[in-house]
């Protein structure tokens, strides 16, 4: 259970703080949710308590989970389907387990497809969105600037073998 002031990241929407657990009565029964006030963005979220797991909600990672996480940005690309709205809907459902390491494997999957052809707009949207969910947990786990946690991904994942780039957008 997290306590008013924690912050924890909320799948799709990243960093957010608990800024209230509140008692609501829904459907004739009392049912308590966390008030989540997303960071960099104008918007609140209520989620039940006990559904944590389900949705996702989780602690922000530890700074000892960073390594995996630049590993990932080196590995070789899923397989993924030619299909846009194929691939967009299993990428979808990987950022929605709200694993930093989904989303990695995400926008990893992205970068390296945006290499070969255009993405559609929706995936140009999810890359940026995994791009800035990763970057900005990394910077809150090291307590360093985004800037400094966008250096270390791209770095990491121009190293990647499957793409032959000079930079990363």
């Amino acid at each position: 259970m997290f306590c008013v002031g924690d912050s924890v990241i909320y799948p799709t929407h990243g960093l957010a703080e608990v800024e209230a657990i509140e008692e609501k009565n829904v459907l004739g029964s009392k049912t308590f949710f966390y008030v989540l006030r997303v960071q960099n963005k104008e918007m609140s979220v209520l989620v039940p308590t006990g559904n944590e797991e389900k949705i996702g909600l989780r602690a922000i990672i530890d700074a000892s989970e960073i390594p995996g996480i630049i590993s990932i940005m080196k590995e070789p690309p899923s397989a993924q389907t030619t299909y846009w709205h194929q691939r967009y809907s299993e990428n979808y459902q990987k950022m929605k387990t709200g694993s930093i390491f989904e989303t990695a494997k995400v926008f990893r999957d992205l970068i390296i497809i945006k290499r070969e052809k255009k993405l559609s707009v929706k995936e140009t949207r999810m890359m940026e969105n995994a791009k800035e969910l990763i970057i900005s947990e990394i910077a809150y786990a090291l307590a360093c600037a985004k800037e400094e946690a966008e250096r270390m991904v791209l770095a990491a994942i121009e190293t990647n073998p499957s793409l032959k780039l000079t930079q990363v957008q």
